[in-house]
């Protein structure tokens, strides 16, 4: 399982911020390894992040009417 287009497919369906947690409890795999796919995504600039609440914004580029 590529960890990255999971995050990347969950952030595209879902439409909304979700936190490591959400993703930990909806692919069962451990946070550690989420987080670092997390940082990976947000490096190369697919992602972005709110490091106050811990989100994940959504993908970058996209809008979501806001």
């Amino acid at each position: 399982m590529d960890l990255e287009k999971v995050i990347i497919k969950l952030l595209k369906d879902g439409k909304k911020p979700v936190k490591v947690g959400d993703i930990e409890r909806i692919t069962g795999v451990d946070r550690n390894s989420i987080q670092k796919a997390v940082n990976r995504l947000v490096i190369e600039g697919k992602i972005e992040i709110d490091r106050c609440y811990n989100k994940i914004l959504g993908l970058k580029g996209e809008t979501d009417g806001r």
